[in-house]
């Protein structure tokens, strides 16, 4: 006879398994205050025995053990009519299994060779191998299967993952527990002592995330990119000699855009690269440079001019016109003293703004000197 139950998962519940405490037969769950069996290493014989048990059980499934129907071939002759039609067992996925009212089974016990027979074997000796098995994550596994391959004997590991086997030396062990990927390792010698990792084998089935939010329109704005960007340059203005020139001119050549320098002759001006900066002071020869983009900082110096403007004569229909905006022309020894006029008063102009510098000193240190007093 036939009997057929389907296991489902009406509520599933959403406790961390990692986070519940080991026992023999599964995990204790703080939250629901009861034992959750693990049933993923059961296969569909045992699952119908432990469902019609009458037993109100809470569980772990996997889903491929869920929402089919579950069936258990009996030799006996009992009538089992009354389960042909599926039995919906509401159940949490470690949450609880509904009793079904049904007989109790018979269990059968398997009988496993102990290979005592190969403890004859010449030259071979005994071994106790104990060792723990864990998963990838460091959680202790209960219940793998560990068989040595030459005697076939077998035991189980407790709910801390730990094992003892005895057997020959120089075994190969092999340990299974479904949801893993078995392990087969070799034992070399006498050693007793192995702890073994498993890696699962099973696929998660469900995703749990939020849901990320519908993509959101945004305007692209095309901006056309500026030909050159804005630099600023800064640096200081200065005679042949190292002095700064207050009010030199710095106009960008071709436009009205300029600055002056200030009283210790430096300067700060917003431009863009490869443009010529102008540099005139009066009394000196005016300079240009063309900017880069390797240093943001120039500072020039300015040689002193001692050319004069010279007038011009205009001859038109025999009438002598003269261009009021230039100066007569003056003879070479004319042109000498005034040239000589023009370097003492520059010298005159760098001696006093020696004596203004050498007043502002002397009076930053009486002012110092007087705050020390205080």
């Amino acid at each position: 006879m036939k009997k057929a139950i389907t296991i489902r998962i009406p509520e599933p519940c959403h406790e961390g398994w990692e986070k519940m405490t080991q026992t023999e037969k599964g995990k204790f769950c703080k939250v629901c205050t009861k034992e959750v069996i693990d049933f993923t290493n059961k296969t569909d014989e045992d699952l119908v025995k432990i469902a019609t048990s009458g037993t109100n059980l809470c569980g772990r499934f996997k889903t491929t053990q869920l929402d089919r129907e579950l069936k258990l071939e009996r030799k006996s002759s009992t009538n089992f009519t009354s389960y042909a039609a599926s039995l919906l067992l509401p159940l949490s996925l470690l949450g609880s299994v509904a009793s079904v009212n049904s007989a109790t089974t018979t269990s059968e016990k398997n009988y496993t060779s102990l290979g005592i027979g190969s403890y004859s074997t010449p030259n071979r000796a005994i071994v106790t191998i104990t060792g723990n098995v864990s998963s990838s994550e460091g959680i202790p596994l209960n219940n793998v299967l560990i068989t040595a391959q030459e005697t076939g004997k077998t035991t189980y590991t407790d709910k801390d993952g730990n094992y003892s086997i005895t057997t020959i030396d120089n075994q190969i062990l092999v340990f299974h527990i479904n949801g893993f990927f078995d392990a087969s390792v070799q034992m070399k010698g006498t050693a007793s002592k192995k702890d073994v990792v498993l890696f699962t084998s099973e696929l998660k089935t469900t995703v749990m995330g939020k849901i990320a939010p519908p993509p959101i329109e945004e305007k692209i704005e095309i901006v056309e990119e500026k030909a050159s960007e804005e630099i600023t340059i800064k640096g200081t203005v200065t005679d042949n000699e190292g002095q700064p020139l207050p009010g030199a001119n710095v106009i960008v050549k071709g436009t009205s855009t300029g600055t002056q320098t200030d009283f210790d002759g430096n300067y700060t001006l917003n431009t863009t690269p490869n443009t010529v900066l102008s540099f005139s002071y009066i009394g000196f020869e005016t300079k240009e440079i063309t900017l880069s983009t390797i240093s943001n900082t120039i500072s020039v110096q300015l040689e002193a001019s001692y050319d004069s403007m010279l007038g011009e004569v205009v001859v038109t229909s025999g009438i002598i016109a003269i261009d009021h905006d230039w100066e007569p022309q003056l003879s070479p020894e004319e042109l000498q003293q005034k040239k000589e006029a023009q370097k003492q008063a520059y010298k005159n102009e760098l001696e006093f703004k020696k004596i203004q510098k050498a007043r502002k000193k002397a009076a930053r240190q009486q002012k110092r000197a007087q705050k020390k007093i205080k």
